[in-house]
């Protein structure tokens, strides 16, 4: 039989209970002014410590403060009656933990990997770490879109917070990294490594390291290999080892850096529905008619047409000199590749070098940060830009 909660929270009306965990339940509720409805989270800390309460409050600041679409919205937050509340938006579209049971394609995880980096890429850029990252804090809106939340046992870095100690005892052990199993100062390379994890779950369906207790659970993540996947997964392979490295020098130093590597595989992942427009999108269009000398219309079709009878004679003339990562793309990534180098050149040779220089960036970026000819012309263009892509390219 469900207790009865009551509690009075001023301007916000409580409703029915929809979920409940360690100090934790969850209402549906309704803000008065403005009027809406709300989540309405409630922690009652055991015993009411007043120092987990400060802390809660503190934390759920600067929560509030957050506005990203990948992170729950905050609409108000406070102790009252020695309880912890925060109000929050409400996401009907289930958690990460459900669509993982039912199953997700490869494309739906990198979708929801490159969305919870986003997130932590705000959140650690204000100093704030999660961690707690793992499928049940991993909402939906309802259109799919990927949100962060709970940050109930987050920590700004370098503080000192009372709750997070209790954090590091109440938080999830197969999601905890190497460094936090053992006790040690953590940064954001620890919700990285923890987001790592989540996506081994979501390509395999299970958990990377399991076990009978927290011990062997926290053994395995201190001391155990990262488990090979299997072959038709074995392409991420390279990027697991680097999320779930033991030592954090080892994986992304910033979430900027995994945000920047996910969109690549997001790119060979996506499906191509029509090659032969893609090197001219209409962006690109309405950017020549800004031009203080305007194409012609006419011109612009004959460009079209130069660029795909040029894409046919680069797949013709290069076939002998592809490199390595040009070796990775699928033939229909190729045939875009070639239609979207023509596409520069001829932008390039028209002196459209704003819409040639998008294209260049755009192969070297996500398709072959090696191509001679794209760096040859964007050194032309802005040989900084160039320079930050050679940096970049491994």
């Amino acid at each position: 039989m469900e207790d009865s909660f009551n509690i009075s929270i001023p301007n916000f009306i409580l409703g029915k209970e929809i979920g409940r965990g360690g100090m934790a339940r969850v209402f549906l509720g309704e803000q008065l002014e403005p009027k809406r409805k709300v989540a309405i989270k409630i922690v009652t800390p055991q015993g009411n410590d007043p120092k987990i309460l400060e802390d809660l409050q503190k934390e759920g600041d600067t929560v509030a403060q957050f506005s990203h679409p990948n992170i729950v919205t905050v609409f108000a937050c406070g102790v009252i009656e020695q309880n912890y509340y925060l109000a929050m938006e409400i996401l009907g579209g289930g958690d990460l933990k459900q669509k993982i049971e039912s199953g997700i394609t490869e494309l739906e995880a990198f979708n929801i990997m490159l969305d919870m980096a986003k997130a932590l890429e705000h959140a650690h850029k204000r100093g704030t770490l999660h961690r707690d990252i793992k499928p049940e804090n991993i909402l939906f809106h309802e259109d799919g879109q990927a949100v962060l939340v709970d940050f109930g046992i987050a920590k700004a870095q370098n503080t000192v917070s009372e709750f997070t100690r209790v954090g590091a005892v109440v938080g999830t052990p197969h999601y905890m990294s190497p460094e936090r199993a053992l006790g040690k100062e953590i940064d954001e390379r620890s919700d990285i490594y923890a987001l790592g994890v989540v996506l081994y779950e979501m390509l395999m369906g299970e958990k990377v390291f399991d076990g009978g207790d927290t011990f062997a659970i926290s053994y395995a993540h201190v001391h155990e290999p990262v488990p090979d996947l299997p072959e038709e997964k074995a392409k991420y392979q390279t990027l697991l080892n680097k999320l779930l490295a033991k030592n954090p020098d080892d994986r992304f130093q910033t979430t900027t850096q995994l945000v920047s590597q996910l969109k690549k595989y997001l790119r060979r992942l996506k499906p191509i529905t029509d090659t032969t427009h893609s090197f001219a999108p209409m962006p690109e269009l309405a950017a020549m008619k800004k031009k203080s000398n305007p194409v012609p219309f006419i011109v612009t079709g004959m460009v079209v047409i130069a660029a795909v009878l040029a894409g046919v004679w680069f797949m013709g003339n290069k076939s002998g000199d592809i490199d390595v990562n040009l070796e990775e793309l699928t033939p229909a990534q190729k045939i875009e590749l070639s239609q979207k180098l023509a596409a520069a050149n001829s932008f390039f040779n028209m002196e459209n070098f704003d819409v040639a220089e998008e294209h260049y960036t755009d192969i070297l970026t996500n398709y072959n940060c090696k191509e001679e000819d794209a760096r040859g012309r964007l050194k032309v263009i802005n040989p900084e830009k160039l320079q930050q892509i050679i940096d970049a390219c491994d």
